[in-house]
């Protein structure tokens, strides 16, 4: 691969200690990414990694990951290896626990002596370890305070998909990069489970899987309640769809979900849930799913990476900056006097929620059907 002139330059090839040699893999810089963010927010850094990956086929990529969210990316091709870090302690631990993660992590990190560093957050303490840690070249957001720190500071002007934000880091230094989908990783074990469910629960070929996503708003960083469309609409939903045509219901998202799938099947008693699932094996299943339905959550972001078509129910956040942009997901959304949400990249408790709850059960019908009928049901196993 020959190193385009940009590449060198970015790359501190001048007064550098690496001598750049093609012939010689050893010689390829080593690249850091910083990304400790939930879990759809690593699936929609996602492209960014394939992008990287294709302009640097030969370097050591390595992604400093949270330990709550990292099964997203476990299995993804273009990350060479994975380092954790503690993020419930670095985001809600005491001082002395953060600073004892935090310095853990430079440590750790300064033996590493990495050439180049993505940092994949807007905050500038991030921007801060990378430079403790020694990486000569550091690029990331630089709005404001962002950019502290940084070498080669981007500004992201305007409303737009969080996808392309961070293909502008690239972009930003001069390397070509476009948005062509994003993905999520399935193990063997994971693509196996598929039919091993489908058979434990008598689920036949020509039957009919719906994927509905009713919680979401949890990170290791913050619980954002607000984001959710009220319990008793998607109750509603389901008795509509299930009137409607013979289907199987599957209740997906984390752990924190189980309490809001345990009231719908009081009332839906033929859902299944699978919030005690892993997120690879919530993936594998959304194959078999006709359609996904939910809130902006981790598992919307999955189920569009995996190709089906879905129906998002969005309010306080903007759905410009952070909806699939793929052309089989739509968006359910009603317009009020506080959305976008008004403290910028924080949710306030809300009373009043009419964002959500001025969205009805046959706005979401409605969505649901002209979806269904642009995107035919095609049952398959596989």
């Amino acid at each position: 691969m020959d190193l385009t002139e940009t590449q060198q330059l970015m790359l501190g090839k001048l007064g550098s200690r690496v001598k750049y040699s093609v012939a010689n893999k050893t010689d390829i810089p080593k690249i850091l990414l910083i990304k400790l963010g939930a879990v759809g927010d690593l699936v929609l850094v996602s492209p960014f990694f394939d992008q990287l990956r294709k302009h640097f086929p030969h370097s050591e990529i390595v992604l400093i990951v949270g330990r709550s969210s990292h099964a997203a990316v476990e299995n993804n091709p273009n990350i060479d290896r994975i380092i954790l870090a503690d993020d419930y302690v670095l985001y809600h631990g005491r001082l002395l626990t953060r600073l004892l993660e935090f310095f853990r992590l430079i440590l750790k990190l300064r033996k590493e002596e990495f050439d180049l560093t993505f940092i994949l957050h807007r905050a500038w303490s991030f921007n801060l370890l990378a430079y403790l840690i020694g990486v000569q070249v550091r690029v990331g957001f630089g709005r404001g305070h962002e950019g502290m720190f940084l070498t080669h500071p981007t500004s992201v002007h305007g409303v737009q998909n969080e996808r392309e934000s961070y293909l502008d880091l690239l972009r930003g230094m001069n390397i070509p990069a476009v948005y062509e989908k994003t993905y999520y990783f399935l193990s063997d074990e994971e693509k196996d489970f598929l039919g091993l469910y489908l058979e434990r629960y008598d689920i036949g070929s020509d039957e009919e899987m719906i994927a509905i996503s009713p919680g979401g708003g949890d990170s290791a960083k913050s619980t954002m309640a607000t984001k959710r469309w009220p319990v008793e609409n998607y109750i509603g939903l389901i008795q509509r769809l299930q009137n409607d045509r013979p289907c199987r219901v599957i209740l997906c998202g984390g752990p924190s979900d189980r309490k809001i799938a345990n009231k719908i099947i009081k009332s839906c008693p033929d859902c299944l849930d699978i919030t005690d699932l892993s997120f690879g094996d919530m993936a594998s299943l959304f194959r078999r799913c006709s359609i996904f339905i939910g809130n902006d959550s981790a598992p919307n972001h999955i189920a569009s990476a995996m190709g089906i078509p879905c129906v998002g129910i969005w309010g306080p956040t903007d759905p410009r900056q952070w909806a699939p942009p793929d052309a089989h997901s739509s968006i359910v959304i009603h317009e009020v006097e506080c959305h976008p949400c008004l403290k910028e990249g924080k949710f306030p408790e809300c009373s009043h929620m009419k964002c959500m709850t001025s969205i009805t059960v046959e706005d979401v019908w409605n969505h649901v059907v002209s979806v269904m009928e642009q995107n035919p049901v095609q049952v398959t196993q596989s």
